[in-house]
């Protein structure tokens, strides 16, 4: 049951983080061509418009994560597996195996990618925290890092042989996967897009008052 309700409100929760996304950026398109200033240069209005969706599915996704942080902390609180009950007992058919195994590799995925973060982080205070990570039975990891932004990890081998661990950075509003080698450029990075966020919702909220 555990495992049923642990996998449930962890999908509840992502579901409703790609809604609000969606939600928000949809209203900001809407109020972006809506109310786009009256001497706004005609070359400029898709510009504006994109830039009020942008600003629109931050802003919504910022508020509707803090009424989803109570169900997200609940969700990676729930033990994954308890022994004696589901996976201490000898399953009496496949399904009910595989879905111990399925249980068992995603907890091994995120456990590997926490122990593989030093590579990355030597703080032992962040990506090493095995319980933020959730692993999924392909064997990658996502760490939530905030409202639109996961890092990514995945193995593989070289051709030699070596196992290789990848971090990636993915953001809502870049589809462009960001290597990270170290927690320094995680921080640069995180920054540099919530300094973007933060000018694109000044120069919205500027126009749309000059607007007024």
């Amino acid at each position: 049951m555990n495992t049923l309700v642990r996998r449930t409100a962890a999908a509840l929760t992502e579901a409703a983080d790609a809604v609000t996304l969606v939600a928000g950026a949809a209203t900001g398109a809407w109020a972006g061509y809506t109310y786009v200033p009256a001497g706004l240069d005609a070359a400029l209005h898709l510009p504006f418009t994109g830039a009020a969706a942008l600003a629109g599915a931050f802003a919504v996704n910022a508020a509707a994560d803090l009424l989803l942080a109570p169900a997200r902390r609940y969700a990676q609180n729930i033990p994954a597996y308890v022994y004696g009950q589901e996976h201490g007992v000898v399953p009496g058919d496949l399904d009910v195996a595989l879905g111990q195994v399925a249980v068992a590799t995603e907890t091994d995925a995120a456990r590997r990618a926490a122990q593989a973060a030093y590579r990355i982080d030597l703080s032992k205070g962040l990506l090493g925290n095995a319980e933020r990570w959730r692993g999924y039975t392909t064997g990658d990891a996502t760490f939530y890092l905030a409202p639109g932004a996961v890092l990514h990890h995945h193995r593989e081998e070289d051709q030699y042989g070596v196992l290789l661990h990848h971090y990636l950075l993915l953001t809502a509003e870049d589809p462009t996967p960001v290597p990270i080698t170290n927690i320094g450029q995680l921080h640069h990075e995180l920054a540099l897009r919530a300094l973007r966020a933060r000018e694109t919702t000044e120069t919205t909220v500027e126009a749309t008052s000059n607007a007024v």
